[in-house]
Order: structure tokens, then C-alpha cells, then sequence
């Protein structure tokens, strides 16, 4: 059925009582740009508009829009009411044009402030609208043409906007009811008649415009369906910049429009007739231009969750504008650039001054390009505005990669260059989730009939719960012993040998645990050895128990397999102590590898300090001890352990195991010593490291020494 959107056909009503030649009180300085005045002149009064051009301005600046980006198949049928309707246009596609509507409205003229508001109502323009509504257009009556015999699958649909200032909200619902009766009528008729068309969908916009200052009489209504055939939304506005907004608001509702603002707009310096237009135009100041045109033009944005939102529109709350930045190089049209749509733009502010400005530049037969504001990182080059036949597209460019280059490597994601993603892993998934035909129907539990597409993503739910993306993310699925239990927990059922498996698995875990088996921790982008052994083990039982959790809701046998984990987790007191004596032992290793070096450069001088104050201790014994034994009253002296000398220590040969770091440190010093000094006489001439002292007496009283030592007399 070939459907005419309710976009296709507008009509507009315009109230022309009397009472909209009131002024809507939103006054304009008539003489504001006048800077210097000559003394003397009085300044004229500031004017006001009246409800009537308010409406009039707004309405033309809705179908300017319109006829800028939709010039065909979107069309606009213009109804002036008071004492009758006044239909100021037709269907037809050459009144199709601001010029002519223009022109019937100088025509029609404002309204008579003294006419008898009696004789005056909406209602007349209501009922023209609808009638207006029933007639075929021409792309409609094309459409027929073509379908022949089947005509009537042509639909007519759509939409009146009402501008009048109701007095209360009872009036509004008269005004419904009035249309809806209508358009019931209207049906009948053009059932029986072959030049008329019924009218199947019908969208009805009442707007209540009152002047500045008052209070409305009238509440806002969000749309509402009154029947099949009708709709109807009430929007309370106050008159001047106020209803301009709400139809420039509207008109983006009604057309799918969205908003571009194109920021950074450089404008060379001109001379101006208007003394503050020339001052600002002398100072060097980058200007901001809003555009509209069709939703689509901004696909791309919100497929790719960046839409470069950058604030709200001029014109109004209701759409956030997408902001696009003037790039410097601007390019010729001969240049060719890859684009996948243009789309017809409108400036939002059609009379100012930067608009003017750059839609005489295109016009002119150059292109701008846009891009995309970014903080870091090189630019993107979006959009293209350019002109053809006199009209201005806005072209969206590709910014991603043609159809023509090679596809991207996966390592070129969207978080950066990943080289390290579960890519052999992915595979296997897919190829576990294949879509195949579903030759015969199946049940649920309950007898209803399994849907094939809700079992499907049913099934790619639960497969993708927990399913880490990165292998440096992962531990459990880089383990080969926790491919049993994770390819079962993720089945809707499980039977008890699937639990058996699972718990297996768990005790298998435990059993490395135990022998402090390494693990498969990824250690990309830490420094040092990464985790501890026990840190590691943490890690993974953390792990598991995320994968088990998210499918314990699954069955009871889900929830067996957790409590055999947790059971495993909670380890019996000894097993804890054991742990924490390790850990202290691996922390005291790792303590004194890092202090080794100063440890060992530290440790030869305490000793050989300590050496060197136990010999002076040995040798003020040793002569206290001949003094007290030479005295002849001195008693005998108690048996001491005797110190052990130098001479005397082990020597390196006899010495088990590796030498210590001591035993060479007093080498080296003992070497060092016996070449700084004469060695004694005594301790040369001594036997068994026994020398015997005060000789030189006993052979002067006759004694004679003998070999092994002892005295005797000659």
C-alpha cells in the first residue's frame, strides 16, 4: 500500500477576528540603530506587531522551511477565516512558492479592529481545512493512475495547523468536536465520489497565541487520539519571538529535521551603511551559522555514539544542535570527495548577516569542508556544504574506511591497537551458536509453543554473561583444566554428571593450588614478577565464582556447583597458617634480594671490626694472666676455655659446604696483616704453637732446655 505521510499535505488556518489585530506587546525599537542623534529630535516610539502579523510571520517562516529543504511532494494549503474561509492557494505545485502566499496575504490585508467579532469565527476555516484535506493532490492522483485498479490503496492523510487565540479550554474542546464531525461528514462524501478521497489519518495542531503580560486562558495538551481518524495536540504560546520558536520547533517535528551548527566562520571586514554594523564588522571575529535539514544527514553520528552535541539550538530547547567546525582549506567543486548523502539545508536565521554571508558563498560556487571538534588526535573531515542548480546540499563525506580498501585487522578496534583478543576462542563461540533451520516445533515446560528467534537470543544471553573479550582480562579461560566446568555451566540444564565434572574441576584447582603450580597470569604492562603465587590463585578463584554466579539461577544443580566452590574456598585454619608463613618467607626473600648488594658491601667491615676487638681482648688476657701466675702468692688460675686464634679457625678445605662470605673476608685480611709486619721469634721457634718464655734466665742459673721442652740440670 503506497502511503502518503501526513507531511504531505499541511493546511494552515489563520484566525482574522478582530481580536488579533491586538498587540502582542513585545515592543521593537523602531530607531535603534540611529547612533547619533541630533539634539533636540524626540526619538520615535518603540511599535509592536499585532497577534495577526505574529501569526502571518511565523507561518511563513514554517512553510519557508519547508519549501527550502521539501520544494516537491510536501505541500501547503493556506485558509485566512473570519466572516467565511478564504482559501489562498491550492494543491497544485505551482502555487507551491512563498511568493505567491505572500502575495494573497498583502491581499487579504490585517484585520478590522471595529468588524463585529460575532459575525467572525474559526470554525468557517476548520471546515475548509478539512475539505481542503479531501481533495487529490497531484502526486496522489499520479499514484492512482499508476495502481489503476487498485486506487484505492492509495492512503490520504494529513495535518492542520490552527493559529487562533481560544477563550478557554471548553472552547479548544469545541473546536475538536467541530472537526471531528467534519471529517465524519467528509468521508461519506467522498466515498460516493471519484475527485475526493477519504480522509484515513488526520493530525490537528491547535496553537493559542495571547499577547505578552497576560496569563493563558488555555493549557497545553500533549498529542491525544480523539478516534481512529483524528489527533489532536494543544500548545498555549505567548505571541512574538515566543510562536516563532514553537513553529520553528514544530516543523523540525514534522519533517524529521535536525539541527548543524557550523562554528568558526571566518568573515572578511565590509563597510556597512549602519554605523554598529560597521563596527563590527571591523574587528576580525569567527561567526556561528545554524542550519536544518533532514535527520539523516546525522546517521552516522548515532551509529557511531558520537554525536558532537554542542549545546542547545538558537531557536529553541526542543533539538540539540550537532556542531561542525569551518575547515581553513576550503576545496573548488571540481574536486571529487566520497560522499553517501546530500541533503538540502535552511539557515535558522535566514536575514542575519553570517547567514547571508555564507550562503553567497556557495552560492558562488565554492565548497566548504566541516569537521568533526576534537580535542587531541588528528581531524575528521565529516561534511561538505556545496551548491548545485542553485540550491545548498549538505554532503555527508565517509570518515571511515571505503568499501574499496582492505577490511580493518581486528587489532584495530575502538579501544586502540588490542593485539591480544580471544580471537581462536571467538571462533569457537560463533561456531557453538550457529542459526539452523528449525525442522520441528518444541515446547516449554508450561505447553506453550518455543519461539525459534527467542530460544536463539535466549541462548547467546547466557553464552555471553561473562565472556572476557581480552586474554590479559582472563585467567580461568587460559587454563586448560577450567575448560570442563565452563563449558557445561553455561546449559540451561545440567545433569549430575555435568556436577560430577564440575566438581572435579574444583578439586583439580585445590590439588594445584596445594602444589603452588603456576598459572597463566598475564604480566603485559606490569613491572617486576607480577603477581604473587597466592595473589594469582586469589585472582583465579575470584574468577570462577564470577562465571558460576551468573548461571546459578539457572537450576539447582547451577547452585550445587557453587556451593562445592565456596566450600573449596574456605580453607581449614592450619591450610591459612601455612599460607601466611609462606608468604612472610617469600616476602623475607624478596626483602633480602633487594638489599643484597648493600648487604654485602656492608657486612666484611662489621666483621672484620669484630675480629680485630676480640684479639685485642685475647692479648691483655694473655698478659694479665703471665703477671698473676708469675707472683708467688698469686693462686692457681681457674680453667678458662681457651679462644681460638686465627691459626687456628677450620681452614677452607675442611669447611662443609660453599665458603662463607666471612671466611673470606678473614683470609684476605689475615694475608694482608702478615705482610705488614715481622713475625715473632718465638712463634717462629715454637713447637706445636707452644713457645716457652723467660729462656734467657734459666740458662744463666745452669738450666739446660731439651728437645721437648722441659728444664733439667747439668
Amino acid at each position: 500500500m503506497k502511503i502518503f505521510s501526513e507531511s504531505h499535505k499541511t493546511v494552515f488556518v489563520v484566525d482574522h477576528c478582530p481580536y488579533m489585530a491586538e498587540s502582542c506587546r513585545q515592543h521593537v525599537e523602531f530607531d535603534m540603530l540611529v547612533k547619533n542623534r541630533t539634539q533636540g529630535i524626540i526619538p520615535l516610539a518603540p511599535i509592536s506587531k499585532s497577534l495577526w502579523t505574529c501569526s502571518v510571520e511565523s507561518s511563513m517562516e514554517y512553510c519557508r522551511i519547508m519549501y527550502d529543504i521539501f520544494p516537491f511532494k510536501k505541500l501547503v494549503n493556506f485558509i485566512v477565516s473570519d466572516s467565511g474561509a478564504h482559501v489562498l492557494n491550492s494543491w497544485t505545485q505551482e502555487d507551491q512558492n512563498l511568493q505567491e502566499l505572500m502575495a494573497a496575504l498583502a491581499a487579504v490585508g490585517p484585520p478590522n479592529p471595529r468588524a463585529d467579532p460575532e459575525c467572525c469565527s474559526i470554525l468557517h476555516g476548520l471546515v475548509a481545512a478539512v475539505e481542503a484535506l479531501c481533495k487529490i493532490t497531484e502526486y496522489q492522483h499520479e499514484a492512482r493512475t499508476m495502481l489503476m485498479e487498485n486506487a484505492e490503496r492509495v492512503g490520504n492523510r494529513g495535518r492542520i495547523i490552527c493559529i487562533t487565540n481560544a477563550k478557554s479550554d471548553s472552547h479548544v474542546r469545541m473546536l475538536e468536536d467541530c472537526v471531528q464531525e467534519t471529517i465524519h461528514e467528509h468521508n461519506k462524501l467522498a466515498a460516493n465520489s471519484d475527485h475526493l478521497m477519504q480522509i484515513q489519518k488526520c493530525e490537528l495542531v491547535l496553537i493559542h497565541t495571547y499577547p505578552v503580560g497576560e496569563d493563558s486562558l488555555v493549557s497545553d495538551r500533549a498529542k491525544k487520539e480523539l478516534s481512529p481518524v483524528l489527533t489532536s495536540e494543544v500548545h498555549s504560546v505567548r505571541a512574538g519571538r515566543h510562536l516563532a520558536t514553537k513553529l520553528n520547533v514544530l516543523v523540525q517535528q514534522h519533517f524529521d529535521l535536525a539541527s548543524t551548527t557550523i562554528t568558526n566562520i571566518p568573515m572578511k571586514p565590509t563597510f556597512n551603511v549602519c554605523e554598529q554594523e560597521e563596527q563590527h564588522a571591523n574587528t576580525s571575529a569567527n561567526y556561528d551559522v545554524e542550519l536544518l535539514h533532514h535527520k539523516e544527514a546525522h546517521v552516522d553520528f548515532l551509529k557511531s555514539g558520537d554525536n558532537h552535541i554542542g549545546g542547545n539550538s538558537r531557536e529553541g530547547t526542543f533539538k540539540e544542535t550537532v556542531t561542525l567546525k569551518w575547515c581553513t582549506p576550503r576545496t573548488n567543486s571540481v574536486e571529487l570527495h566520497y560522499c553517501t548523502g546530500a541533503y538540502r539545508i535552511s539557515p535558522v536565521d535566514v536575514n542575519s548577516r553570517p547567514s547571508s554571508c555564507l550562503t553567497n558563498f556557495l552560492l558562488n560556487g565554492r565548497s566548504v569542508l566541516l569537521e568533526q571538534p576534537r580535542k587531541s588526535g588528528s581531524k575528521v573531515i565529516s561534511h561538505m556544504l556545496s551548491s548545485h542548480g542553485g540550491e545548498i546540499f549538505l554532503h555527508v563525506l565517509s570518515s571511515s574506511r571505503s568499501i574499496l580498501e582492505d577490511p580493518p585487522s581486528i587489532s584495530e578496534g575502538c579501544g586502540g591497537r588490542v593485539t591480544d583478543y580471544r580471537i581462536t576462542d571467538f571462533g569457537e563461540f560463533m561456531r557453538e551458536n550457529r542459526l539452523t533451520p528449525f525442522l520441528e516445533p518444541r515446547y516449554k515446560i508450561d505447553g506453550s509453543l518455543e519461539i525459534p528467534l527467542e530460544r536463539a537470543k535466549d541462548q547467546l544471553e547466557k553464552h555471553t554473561r561473562y565472556w572476557p573479550m581480552i586474554i590479559s582480562q582472563t585467567t580461568i579461560f587460559n587454563m586448560q583444566a577450567v575448560v570442563p566446568l565452563a563449558s557445561v555451566i553455561v546449559k540451561e540444564s545440567m545433569t549430575d554428571e555435568d556436577v560430577l565434572n564440575c566438581q572435579k574441576t574444583i578439586y583439580n584447582l585445590v590439588d594445584m593450588e596445594r602444589k603452588n603450580d603456576p598459572l597463566p597470569i598475564s604480566t603485559v604492562g606490569t613491572r617486576g614478577k607480577g603477581p604473587k603465587r597466592d595473589e594469582q590463585y586469589r585472582i583465579m578463584w575470584n574468577e570462577l565464582e564470577t562465571l558460576v554466579r551468573a548461571h546459578i539461577n539457572n537450576s539447582d544443580k547451577h547452585q550445587r556447583v557453587l556451593e562445592c566452590l565456596m566450600a573449596c574456598r574456605s580453607k581449614p585454619p592450619e591450610e591459612e597458617e601455612r599460607k601466611k608463613r609462606g608468604r612472610k618467607r617469600e616476602d623475607k626473600e624478596d626483602k633480602s634480594e633487594k638489599l643484597g648488594k648493600d648487604y654485602e658491601l656492608d657486612k666484611p667491615w662489621q666483621e672484620s671490626e669484630r675480629l680485630k676487638g676480640l684479639l685485642d681482648r685475647e692479648k691483655e688476657e694473655l698478659a694479665e694472666a703471665e703477671v698473676i701466675k708469675d707472683s708467688p702468692d698469686s693462686p692457681e688460675p681457674p680453667n678458662k676455655k681457651p679462644l681460638i686464634t686465627m691459626d687456628e679457625m677450620p681452614t677452607v678445605e675442611k669447611a662443609k659446604g660453599p665458603m662463607s662470605l666471612l671466611s673470606l673476608w678473614s683470609n684476605r685480611i689475615n694475608t694482608a696483616n702478615s705482610r705488614k709486619h715481622q713475625e715473632f721469634t718465638g712463634r717462629l721457634n715454637s713447637i706445636n704453637n707452644k713457645a716457652e718464655l723467660y729462656q734467657h734466665l734459666k740458662e744463666e742459673n745452669g738450666m739446660e732446655t731439651t728437645e721437648n721442652g722441659k728444664a733439667g740440670r747439668q
